[in-house]
């Protein structure tokens, strides 16, 4: 699995949905940080659908 960030626009195109873990992966003591948050609301400002999974 790579990062978003190494995918190139044309590989992004299509893309219309994230799926994401939550726990640890999104979270950090149960918490979910205010970065990870912005993160979240930038995918979703973006036209993507975030679906979060565990």
């Amino acid at each position: 699995m790579r990062p978003l960030s190494e995918l190139d626009d044309g590989q992004l195109a299509n893309c219309v949905a994230v799926l994401t873990d939550i726990d640890d992966t999104l979270t950090t003591d149960g918490q979910l940080p205010a970065a990870a948050y912005a993160a979240l609301e930038r995918l979703a400002n973006a036209g993507l659908a975030v679906v979060p999974i565990t």
